[in-house]
């Protein structure tokens, strides 16, 4: 009767792990994700729903790893030429 309660936990485990990776979503901290829509919002004027899609759009493409390395190029003025054309094709369907 114990094998099978350990059982049925190490399942509903499972199933939670399995859950939360099916998002897709890459979930970045709070300084990071206010500082995108601080940015964001002021280069779109304001556009806080337009910022919010492609922050989403964003998170699903890149873990905050890889976010922080483009973030760091685009400081140097050597954004990656796929993160632009990413950018441009989540903007439009944004827009959408």
């Amino acid at each position: 009767m114990k094998k099978m309660k350990n059982m049925w936990r190490v399942m509903v485990i499972l199933v939670l792990i399995l859950t939360s990776c099916m998002n897709g979503k890459n979930e970045y901290p709070a300084a990071v994700t206010q500082n995108f829509m601080n940015s964001c919002q002021e280069s779109s004027g304001g556009d806080v729903n337009g910022c919010a899609c492609l922050l989403d759009k964003i998170q699903e493409k890149y873990t905050i790893e890889e976010f922080n390395i483009i973030e760091t190029k685009m400081s140097v003025d050597e954004t990656p030429s796929d993160f632009l054309e990413f950018i441009g094709k989540a903007r439009a369907e944004c827009n959408n």
